[in-house]
């Protein structure tokens, strides 16, 4: 964990469903509402990188939310660092004490 333990904001994106080709329901990402959430912190878990066909990166990192914060979904998205990230999975409800006692959020984000 850094030193930075329940001081990071991160800000939860949610789209609205639309309409989309043939009546499918998709998100509409350029109108989502935009919620900060402070206290949170969010650690770099890992990341890969694939040249194979063409270059690749998928990285992952793991959000750790305070108990008042919001509920996050696994149809919403994260901004953090500079980066918009999608949630990967459903989150974890944790049901302990202190300072990471809220959601933890896997986080993923591929580029290339």
């Amino acid at each position: 964990m850094p030193g930075l333990i329940g001081r990071q904001t991160v800000i939860l994106l949610d789209a609205p469903l639309v309409s989309g080709d043939y009546n499918a329901q998709t998100r509409d990402w350029g109108n989502a509402t935009e919620t900060p959430v402070y206290g949170c912190t969010v650690d770099y878990t890992g990341a890969t990188e694939s040249t194979e066909a063409r270059d690749q990166t998928a990285t992952t990192a793991e959000l750790h939310m305070p108990r008042r914060a919001p509920r996050v979904t696994e149809w919403q998205r994260v901004k953090w660092d500079g980066r918009t990230w999608e949630v990967d999975g459903v989150p974890a409800d944790s049901q302990a004490a202190g300072p990471l006692s809220g959601q933890a959020v896997k986080l993923l984000e591929v580029a290339g």
